[in-house]
């Protein structure tokens, strides 16, 4: 007995080690700890910077229109001075936080628009942020824009402020914006218990849409041992449900809410999909991609049914669909792109700087169409391809958070396959766009 026991044990102390190890390696891949940075060679005139695009920590290409989404902030630092999402709560009351704002970027001029808000006046510390048509109008002729909103809470700060009450009173803002109009109309704020952490919004109408939840723990020591710690699978995508889009007094009036998705690793980044119930939710500290199906649950609830899980080799934020429109039988670019910092290693230490360089990787995700079984990064049923499409050493761009791909008519460069790239972070200080090869 005392021997089968022995051997069990020894045997276990290997399986352990086994996980263990190859759990370590890829904490070590992800974060960078032995990767130096790169940068892409790019020709006169293949890189572009958008001018008064700070700190936009979101992207998104709107295909009705043909324009280029985001939130930005109003003057440097202000991440330094209150951003939440990365554990900055130090100024609640600087009036930098009410210098948020839309905009966009129209990316056959490379030339951004502050959007004027309508019946808002703050505070907006803008983070992830969705645009679907309006579907009482043509399409590309009104939008309806989902913003998460990271204010100081009241009931924090207030006169007689509760120290156990959260910090953050995090929300969702929803604007309405007539395109060409120059302005976005402020419908209502939508809040719920179940939106603690907000990062990111999927929109289906504008009355729902699902938001990712970031981290379980809020601030402190958990929450640094939630980003590298990959086991703590405690972040949630939650379904929201708003009754009418009618001016409110209460932030929750007519609002329901639903978990969607439970029990991974830092949900971060939500994407649409090939199609209109696909999605893609990240998990940004663990680098790694989750292809979800959305189903119906109970009472109109949505439900998100992951299938596939693509690994990156770095944390990877808001994840964007490149659909190819210049595809053919020989040539398909199509895929998913995500980016994140080169050298999150660093990242602790850096997120605190005003000038730091961050290096950073865009990298993309193509399903692989010839059906050959190679060692591969994904796991499920459909095999992926994933690889770098763009670095910069942070001479160009301060880290990315987001990137947006957008073809280039290949008549145009003489037949090369070619497209603009757009890359942006929460401590950027413009958009940047890049000239690549696909």
């Amino acid at each position: 007995m005392a021997s089968r026991a022995s051997i069990a044990a020894v045997l276990l102390a290997v399986l352990l080690g086994y996980v263990y190890n190859a759990y370590l390696q890829r904490l070590l891949f992800v974060i960078g700890a032995f990767r130096q940075p790169g940068s892409t060679e790019l020709a006169s005139g293949d890189f572009i910077v958008i001018d008064s695009t700070l700190h936009c920590e979101d992207l998104h290409y709107h295909d009705s229109t043909g324009l280029i989404f985001t939130a930005c902030e109003g003057f440097k630092g202000s991440r330094l001075k209150w951003f939440p999402p990365i554990d900055h709560f130090f100024e609640p009351s600087n009036p930098g936080l009410h210098k948020g704002n839309l905009q966009i970027i129209d990316p056959k001029t490379f030339k951004a628009q502050v959007l004027e808000l309508e019946g808002f006046s703050g505070p907006f510390v803008t983070h992830g942020i969705d645009v679907i048509d309006d579907p009482e109008k043509p399409k590309g002729e009104a939008v309806y824009i989902f913003a998460v909103n990271h204010r100081p809470n009241p009931k924090h700060y207030g006169e007689n402020g509760d120290v156990n009450a959260p910090r953050c009173y995090s929300v969702v803002e929803l604007f309405r914006h007539v395109v060409g109009s120059g302005k976005a109309s402020h419908v209502r704020t939508i809040w719920h218990p179940l939106i603690t952490t907000p990062n990111d919004i999927f929109a289906m109408s504008p009355t729902s849409f699902l938001v990712t939840n970031d981290h379980y723990f809020r601030t402190g020591f958990l929450r640094a041992l939630e980003d590298i710690t990959t086991l703590i699978t405690r972040t949630n995508t939650v379904h929201v449900q708003v009754q009418d889009l009618k001016p409110v007094e209460d932030d929750d009036s007519g609002v329901h809410a639903s978990v969607a998705l439970d029990k991974l690793h830092n949900l971060n980044g939500i994407g649409h999909g090939r199609t209109e119930d696909e999605v893609f939710v990240t998990g940004c500290g663990s680098g790694l991609m989750h292809v979800g199906k959305i189903l119906e649950g109970k009472e109109a609830e949505k439900i998100i049914d992951v299938s596939k899980t693509i690994e990156f080799g770095i944390p990877i934020d808001n994840p964007t669909y490149f659909k190819d429109p210049y595809a053919n039988k020989t040539f398909d670019a199509s895929g998913v792109v995500a980016s994140g910092p080169t050298r999150a290693v660093d990242w602790m230490k850096n997120k605190a700087m005003e000038s730091v360089l961050d290096p950073s990787m865009v990298w993309m995700a193509s399903p692989r169409f010839s059906g050959q079984k190679e060692e591969g990064a994904a796991k499920g049923e459909e095999d992926w391809d994933v690889k770098v499409i763009f670095q910069d050493d942070g001479q160009r761009v301060r880290t990315a958070s987001a990137s947006v791909l957008l073809a280039i008519d290949p008549k145009e460069e003489q037949g090369r396959r070619r497209a603009w790239l757009f890359v942006s972070s929460y401590h950027s200080y413009n958009v940047v766009a890049a000239k690549i090869d696909l």
